[in-house]
């Protein structure tokens, strides 16, 4: 097996490695056939589409005229909270005419009047009558906790707000009053109050409205609605091309790229592309004697799986294996490895690459990592780049490091080549949460055959006579007494070995320790008594009676036996209350006695108590969706790692490098691997294993269930790059396959969800469509190159 576990050597190339005769076809020469971009929906595809708004309908229901729901999204699956859900009833809510209108003017010197400058409209306020219906106190409790719990916002994100009396439209905004509520009437626990919500953008949103461009790219659109909507246009391409963007009726336009006739030469050709949308196009690695490069500090299993994403356009790990690999307190990775095509970036080793990876972290003590292996044209390893748990709860790490050893990576960081951290950017400084650790307790119960090594029976008795206040002077004057206090108490202590089934010894020995008898009796008892006229007390005595059996079994005598016996006489210690003190009158040894019975055994649980430190750490990697990209050009990579929501990046960069290439190092990319791996924890111990019969697979119990790291990757571009700085002369911005977003309402663009605002030409202005006005939009490139779908939301003033 190959492994870098302990910086063993790695093996000599595999002619067995995957693709070993890949070429990238170039017959072509980017002379494909064009294709039209339109295709009408197919009768199934309509009959889908009306199952799917079904579901919606169901999902979604419209409230009834005296409800209103709060807080639901379409967008990201938010169904809301009802009104009547809270115990309340909605009254007649007025539609607002306008937003709240304030005045600008000016006074004038000399000017009969004052100067109007305009009015500000400003948010809309709506008043909503509601009833809190309640039959008992209880009930009124719970319905004003509901309501505070729901209408409370924390923070400076609107809820979505959707009344019943008018359920198309959707406004965005904050409750600004919620008074005490009034009881309609004395005994009756009904009582009413009005909301106030102000919702600071006053335009009602209707329903997101979808469609395509026709088979010329143009769009004829009269958008529904009375005022500005703000579209998303979504390009997917067909052929490569140097622009994109539209241009409407009055000119308006957004222009992205370069013009046609200015240099249509591509400088960085697609080498290689992953949409991960089928496993198929993948190797997936179960044996590294196969491969030519090791894994860093890692190995594969032959029983894990991957899957398909939610979304079937990703690839994630599925089970790290079937047959567990037990705790060992070692940091070794097991898990799944996935090989990627080989590709040919070019003569200059020069070549931009980007893919997307996602971890996110559940159980704060997991010790998982997912990476992302850089090969060589030979298959051998360049380096990786990953993102790791801590393993106790730590901070979550990011790194990137070169060598085909651990070793050689080791010494490379040492000297600048590398990176490994948290993440270098203020951003990602500023996501650190280090918070106050503690300890996980991890009890671990094990079923087991507990044969007995060794039992000692203790049979204590101890009778004391309490007579403190006897008096000698009274003699037989009088009758005395005392009390007399017996304790009897029989313990059985043992040590056992869990063992199985052949007699071995499976964990350490266990000691138990058990009271059978524990009693305690009083008596009032005679302390003196008349004989023949003399003064004579009662003799009697404090005294302990001790007892001890001891039996050892042996494999070859069976039970050995062996029986001790102590009378102690105890005195009373000086002064009242102080106790008392016993001394030995009589110690009998035993002898062993060899019995030749069978070893003692039980069924019993062997339990035992760890404790684990859980820093209860989290930064921006604890839970992160990421683009990385690398560009590598001459003797300089540079590696820059983003984070993305919905698909598309944010603008936070976590890492920032860029590192210069030693002398020598063979940095030319030829594959990659992804691997999603996972070492076991304290957690992760098995506690008992159920073999496998006919029909039923193996199962398996541990110290404590834990839900593992989600691991995925999204997608993977590759291309070369024909000079050193092509990237900066580049004209074909975005390839077949890809896909380009103009969003007018935050006026950026996007190629494949990277920002691309940096070709966007001085002159675009994001025009909006206009409710109720129709428009004419021409889309580019033309339909041969790439399809147009828009979404736009109406909105009503």
């Amino acid at each position: 097996m190959a492994t870098d576990i302990q910086n063993t050597t790695l093996p000599n190339d595999n002619v067995n490695a995957p693709d070993t005769n890949f070429a990238n076809d170039t017959s072509l020469n980017g002379n494909e056939p064009s294709q039209m971009a339109y295709v009408e929906p197919s009768e199934g595809a309509n009959e889908l589409i009306a199952v799917d708004q079904a579901i919606i309908d169901g999902l979604y229901p419209n409230p009834e005229d005296d409800e209103f729901v709060v807080g639901r999204n379409f967008e990201s699956g938010a169904i809301g909270i009802n009104s009547r859900d809270l115990g309340i009833m909605v009254g007649h809510v007025s539609l607002p005419i306008t937003p709240t209108i304030s005045e600008m003017t000016q006074n004038v010197s000399g000017m009969y009047g004052q100067r109007w400058l305009g009015n500000n409209y400003g948010a809309k306020v709506f008043n909503i009558p509601v009833t809190v219906i309640a039959t008992s106190a209880d009930e009124y409790i719970k319905n004003v906790e509901q309501i505070s719990n729901t209408l409370i916002q924390i923070g400076n994100t609107e809820v979505p707000l959707v009344f019943g009396a008018f359920p198309e439209r959707t406004y965005y905004g904050h409750f600004t009053s919620i008074p005490e509520p009034a009881y309609i009437g004395q005994g009756a626990w009904d009582s009413t109050l009005t909301l106030q919500f102000t919702a600071s953008d006053p335009h009602g949103y209707l329903a997101s409205e979808v469609g395509s461009a026709d088979n010329q790219n143009k769009l004829a659109i009269t958008p529904l609605g009375n005022d500005t909507a703000k579209p998303i246009y979504q390009f997917n391409f067909t052929a490569d091309s140097n622009n994109f963007g539209y241009v409407n009726s009055k000119g308006e336009s957004v222009f992205v790229g370069y013009a046609d006739n200015t240099n249509t030469q591509d400088l960085m050709p697609v080498v290689y592309r992953e949409p991960f949308e089928d496993l198929a196009t993948l190797t997936q690695v179960t044996n590294m004697n196969t491969q030519p490069f090791a894994l860093a500090n890692a190995d594969v299993t032959t029983d894990g799986t991957m899957a398909m994403g939610s979304t079937s356009q990703s690839i994630l790990n599925d089970k790290f294996w079937v047959a567990p690999k037990d705790y060992t307190g070692q940091a070794t990775m097991f898990g799944n490895l996935l090989l990627t095509k080989k590709f040919n970036v070019g003569a200059n080793g020069n070549y931009y690459m980007s893919t997307r990876l996602i971890h996110r972290r559940y159980y704060d003590r997991a010790y998982q990592r997912i990476e992302t292996y850089l090969l060589s044209t030979d298959g051998h390893k360049i380096g990786r780049f990953g993102i790791q748990d801590y393993g106790s709860g730590g901070l979550t790490y990011i790194y990137i490091l070169f060598g085909k050893t651990v070793a050689e990576e080791q010494a490379n960081l040492a000297n600048g080549f590398g990176y490994w951290g948290t993440g270098n950017t203020a951003w990602a400084r500023a996501q650190l949460v280090d918070k106050h650790g503690y300890d996980v307790t991890l009890n671990t119960s094990i079923s087991s055959n507990l044969t007995v090594d060794r039992r000692v029976t203790t049979d204590f008795t101890q009778v004391l006579y309490d007579a403190s206040w006897y008096d000698r002077s009274a003699g037989n004057k009088t009758a005395q007494y005392a009390n007399k206090w017996v304790h009897t108490k029989q313990t059985t202590e043992e040590w056992k070995t869990p063992r199985d089934a052949n007699g071995k010894a499976t964990g350490p020995q266990q000691y138990t320790t058990e009271t059978k008898v524990d009693t305690l009796s009083k008596d009032w008892v005679r302390a003196n008594r008349l004989d023949h006229g003399w003064n004579e007390p009662i003799a009697f005595e404090t005294y302990q009676d001790i007892k001890k059996r001891n039996y050892v079994w042996g494999s070859s005598v069976g039970l050995t036996e062996y029986i001790e016996t102590w009378h102690n006489v105890g005195t009373p210690n000086p002064g009242y209350g102080n106790g008392w003190k016993f001394t030995t009158t009589d110690h009998q040894y035993g002898k062993w006695v060899d019995d030749n019975s069978s070893r003692a055994s039980e069924i019993g649980m062997v339990i035992s108590e760890a404790r684990e430190p859980d820093h209860n750490d989290s930064s921006a990697l604890t839970d992160f969706w990421g683009s990385l990209k690398i560009t590598k050009i001459d003797n300089t990579l540079k590696f820059n790692v983003a984070e993305i929501k919905g698909a598309l990046e944010t603008g936070n960069i976590v890492l920032d490098e860029t590192f210069n290439i030693p002398n020598g190092f063979d940095a030319k990319l030829g594959q990659l691997g992804y691997y999603f791996g996972k070492a076991p924890i304290h957690e992760d111990k098995i506690t008992k294993t159920t073999p496998a019969t006919s029909d039923t697979p193996a199962s398996y119990e541990y110290v404590k269930s834990y839900s593992d790291d989600v691991l995925e990757v999204t997608d993977l571009w590759v291309t070369g790059m024909t000079t050193a700085d092509a990237i900066k002369k580049a004209h074909t911005i975005i390839h077949a396959g890809d896909s380009a977003t103009i969003d007018v309402e935050t006026e950026n663009v996007y190629i494949n969800g990277a920002l691309a605002n940096q070709y966007l030409s001085p002159a675009s202005t994001y025009p909006a469509l206009k409710g109720g006005s129709q428009e004419q939009i021409s889309f580019y490139p033309s339909a041969d190159k790439a399809n147009v779908k828009y979404t736009y939301r109406p909105a009503m003033k």
